[in-house]
């Protein structure tokens, strides 16, 4: 090879380095600008500059989530499904598209969909299968009361449903409170250790769990948790809106009467 040629070929390599360097850093650049722009809450211009980044690399997971995930925002539902299946395309059975592709599939009760997608989750141990088998249960009316038991019972024997709060679930849980006794058994487990984790520093699990053990008559344990929380917090309304509720259900005029005069002498 003559040096003529070897130069040129060094040229034309530098040029292509250089042009997917370039390529990428603009790619990076619309990305990271459509970042900022959705903390901004500005979701048209976020959507724009994530589209071009995936202009110039449509095969980029982590894209894909955040193009489907501010298509939720937007209430594009159907967009979002895409932009799952796009990465999963990519990727199959990655977990976290999975995650959420089958949370928006059961906000919108797509059974079919669901269990075409629950057995692509990988670990069949893991939190994310038990609580699809759960949600596609409950879905299922009362043909569904064993698969809701069964994923119970799974979840409640594993603590992996503790590594991150997932609001909905303990919503969904306490929703079939009245299913069985098993599933009463079964939820009363993952509540219990949900509220050791979570009470000091998350209201909502408060709510829920004291909700949860109104609906099954427990009434002196919640009224327990929820004197707890009054007592600690001063933003306690919604507790003694529980408590109100758990006096009335319970048919204890004394302990209401009390509580309405508490409520007078607050507002």
């Amino acid at each position: 090879m003559t040096m003529n040629k070897k130069i040129v070929i060094v040229l034309g390599l530098s040029i292509l380095i250089s042009g997917c360097l370039s390529a990428n850093k603009e790619k990076n650049y619309n990305f990271i600008k459509g970042l900022n722009e959705y903390q901004k809450n500005d979701k048209v211009s976020a959507l724009e500059n994530y589209k071009k980044a995936y202009e110039m690399d449509k095969n980029n997971v982590v894209l894909l989530n955040e193009i489907a995930y501010l298509y939720v925002d937007l209430g594009n539902y159907e967009e979002a499904e895409n932009y799952y299946k796009k990465a999963l395309e990519v990727k199959p059975n990655d977990e976290n598209s999975l995650k959420n592709l089958l949370q928006l599939l059961y906000l919108q009760n797509k059974i079919v969909e669901m269990k075409k997608y629950i057995p692509m989750i990988i670990d069949k141990n893991s939190f994310v299968y038990n609580l699809n088998n759960f949600r596609l249960g409950i879905l299922s009316n009362g043909e569904g009361e064993d698969i809701v038991e069964k994923s119970l019972l799974k979840i409640s024997s594993n603590d992996r449903f503790l590594e991150e709060y997932n609001e909905s679930f303990y919503t969904d849980l306490a929703s079939v409170a009245g299913l069985s006794d098993n599933t009463i058994k079964y939820s009363s487990i993952i509540f219990e250790k949900a509220y050791k984790k979570y009470s000091n520093k998350n209201k909502d699990i408060v709510k829920i769990y004291a909700n949860f053990l109104i609906e099954t008559k427990e009434y002196r344990k919640a009224e327990d948790i929820l004197m707890k929380y009054i007592v600690n917090n001063e933003d306690n309304l919604d507790e003694y809106a529980l408590l109100k509720k758990l006096y009335t259900k319970e048919n204890n005029k004394q302990k209401l009467e009390n509580l309405k005069k508490i409520l007078r002498n607050k507002i």
